[in-house]
């Protein structure tokens, strides 16, 4: 229950006008992506899928206009955390920080696609590689710290 309320609280300073105003290029990390990541690697699939179910739904509430924009991704974040979870040994950093990349990148990639499907406009910019910068610096960080305690 601990986690539903961390993503909530995540949820919000992820939406404030505090983090907006930190942003780079219109940009900020997505918490709750690497919140789902780190749940995944230490929780079974079921549990996981039910986290990320209840993020992308309280996400795509929040925002009318996607349809089920998040739910999709972050319900495919955590399934393909999962599958890599299983398929490597995810102790050393390099192979978490290619891991956090390819998984920010899927999560782009995925939006990227549901939105040419809701609008026919494929929109891709370098922009992008800064939200993958950004996403691999806050799980650099939140492992650091973890490390540390």
């Amino acid at each position: 229950m601990k986690i539903y309320i961390l993503a909530l609280l995540l949820l919000v300073f992820q939406s404030s006008i505090l983090i907006k105003n930190l942003a780079i290029f219109n940009f900020t990390p997505d918490f709750l992506v690497i919140l789902i990541i780190l749940y995944t690697l230490n929780h079974n699939l079921k549990g996981s899928l039910k986290f990320s179910l209840f993020v992308g739904t309280i996400q795509d509430l929040l925002n009318p206009t996607s349809i089920a924009f998040n739910l999709v991704s972050k319900t495919t974040l955590a399934a393909l955390t999962y599958g890599i979870k299983n398929r490597f040994y995810l102790s050393d950093m390099l192979m978490k920080s290619i891991m956090i990349i390819s998984l920010s990148s899927v999560d782009i990639a995925i939006k990227i696609f549901l939105t040419f499907l809701k609008t026919g406009i494929f929109y891709v910019t370098p922009k992008f590689l800064v939200y993958i910068f950004l996403n691999f610096l806050i799980f650099y960080i939140v492992q650091i710290l973890n490390e540390n305690r």
